[in-house]
């Protein structure tokens, strides 16, 4: 790659635009930005709108390659499959269906002059990554977030060995990345925090909360985002205050939530939204009194890192109530930035929402505190800047090593 050449990345997704991964759609614009040029590789179509403007290939329209004729391309993609899923049964049959996958992707990288490889999560994206990097003479990084550290501890060692760099979004996933993987490793992974874009979340923090207070939560509807805990709060809230809730987001939950709000007799004060795309988020924080982030360690093992909700938030001027879990203590300073209880506990939530609602000088304090810590840690921009030349470092010492070795 000359001085002149933008730096070529490919990008590969498990689905792309996604509804809920909007913070990877804010980093690849944030590459664009820093002179990259991304092509993404997902192998499915996804239902977000918030996409910027690059090269997109999905799995299905990439030209087919006769695996016949490249059998021992082939046989070395399915090694490198087991290699990376053997401890993992159901991930490696995905992992062996993927190997055409590979192939196709291998092949527009090639065409577009991609130098690297990033993948989002450390599952199906990354075994492609690693498995492309067969096929082409690419270096690979990855993103790992939340389920896949926690609950794909058995198969990541493996890829953060193989891959040149592992970006983690909190520091609480790099420590429990770094207890996972042999100490010379361990340099390979450093933390990113995701970016938030200061601009879409201008700060409009509420002076005194409406009547009655509008509590938000938003996230999909799994046991991890804990908001069965949430209108048990509520339903003990109410014996304070008039209680509204609104809830923001969709998934498997949707029906036993709905029905926990019935029994409860929160029916008329707990409002299901659904998904609501990523340009309307905005309004919904600016007619919210608090956020509460109820997170909790779900039956598998599976939590939240930083919910990108909690900084988007922060920025806008909502003061945030949150569970004392993983990632979220980072920026939800307790009495600082907001306030923190124990994950699962109703009653804890409940006394803390009614905290910030009813104490004026700690919301004031929290919601200044809480933008000025955004602007330091989150910042989409400045981020996505670290993203780009951690990435960049890998590539170039790959290059240097390649030609040394080639000399």
């Amino acid at each position: 790659m000359s001085a002149c050449e933008p730096f070529r990345i490919g990008y590969v997704l498990a689905e792309y635009p996604s509804v809920t991964e909007t913070f990877v759609a804010n980093e690849i614009r944030g590459l664009l930005d820093c002179g990259a040029s991304v092509t993404v590789l997902a192998l499915r179509r996804g239902r977000g709108s918030h996409a910027p403007d690059c090269p997109v290939h999905y799995r299905d329209c990439a030209a087919p390659r006769d695996l016949s004729g490249a059998w021992r391309a082939s046989l070395r993609l399915a090694r490198e499959a087991v290699a990376l899923e053997r401890k993992s049964p159901s991930s490696l049959v995905y992992a062996l269906r993927n190997v055409g996958t590979a192939f196709r992707f291998a092949r527009l990288v090639r065409q577009a002059g991609i130098g690297h490889i990033h993948a989002h999560f450390g599952f199906i994206p990354t075994d492609v990554a690693l498995m492309i990097s067969r096929l082409e003479p690419v270096s690979v990084s990855f993103s790992a977030h939340a389920w896949d550290v926690y609950c794909q501890g058995r198969t990541l060692p493996g890829k953060v060995a193989r891959a040149a760099l592992c970006i983690t979004c909190t520091e609480a996933a790099r420590r429990h990345l770094n207890s996972l993987v042999k100490a010379p490793v361990r340099r390979k992974i450093v933390r990113v925090y995701h970016g938030t874009d200061l601009s879409r979340f201008a700060f409009e923090p509420r002076p005194e909360p409406s009547e009655p207070p509008r509590i938000l939560a938003v996230g999909r509807l799994v046991p991890k985002k804990g908001f069965e805990t949430l209108l048990r709060a509520c339903n003990r809230l109410r014996e304070e205050m008039p209680v509204c809730c609104e809830v923001v987001g969709g998934g498997p939950l949707e029906g036993s939530l709905r029905a926990l709000a019935g029994e409860l007799g929160l029916s008329e004060a707990v409002g299901f939204t659904g998904v609501l795309p990523y340009e309307l988020m905005p309004k919904a924080y600016g007619r919210a009194d608090v956020l509460a982030v109820p997170s909790v360690v779900a039956p598998d093992g599976d939590r939240d890192g930083l919910p990108n909700v909690v900084t988007e938030a922060m920025a806008r001027g909502v003061p945030v109530v949150g569970s004392r879990l993983s990632g979220i203590p980072e920026a939800v300073e307790h009495g600082r930035t907001g306030l923190l209880c124990p994950p699962g506990d109703g009653d804890a939530l409940s006394e803390a929402l009614h905290r910030m609602l009813t104490d004026r000088p700690l919301r004031s304090r929290c919601t200044t505190a809480a933008r000025e810590l955004v602007e330091e840690k989150f910042d989409a921009a400045r981020n996505s800047r670290q993203v780009f030349e951690a990435i960049k470092a890998v590539a170039r010492a790959r290059r240097t090593f390649t030609c040394r070795a080639g000399a």
